[in-house]
């Protein structure tokens, strides 16, 4: 949002965010279910890999939304937050 009367110009938008479940197939999924849209393919990746990759100003936000999020994705497993210089690994289905 631009707001050119006021400091700063620029503001972000509220995100809410949401988990979900995959419960059926990975072959059920399709990205053709639209005239135009919004993605054109997925893939299955590491957790902590979107905030690897996301634009360091949005980091942040990632971080403490996936850190939130570890406590029901990996219940039994020890949640650590990736370093910046940790390798991504991304896992292939189908």
């Amino acid at each position: 949002m631009v707001r050119w009367d006021t400091k700063p110009v620029c503001i972000g938008q509220k995100q809410k965010w949401f988990l979900l479940q995959l419960i059926s197939s990975d072959n059920d999924i399709n990205m053709q279910t639209s005239s135009t849209p919004e993605f054109d393919g997925w893939r299955w990746v590491s957790y902590w890999y979107p905030v690897r990759q996301v634009v360091s100003f949005k980091r942040d936000v990632y971080r403490r939304v996936m850190k939130e999020f570890a406590s029901v994705v990996m219940p039994l497993q020890e949640v650590t937050p990736p370093r910046n210089n940790a390798p991504a690994w991304r896992r292939k289905r189908g």
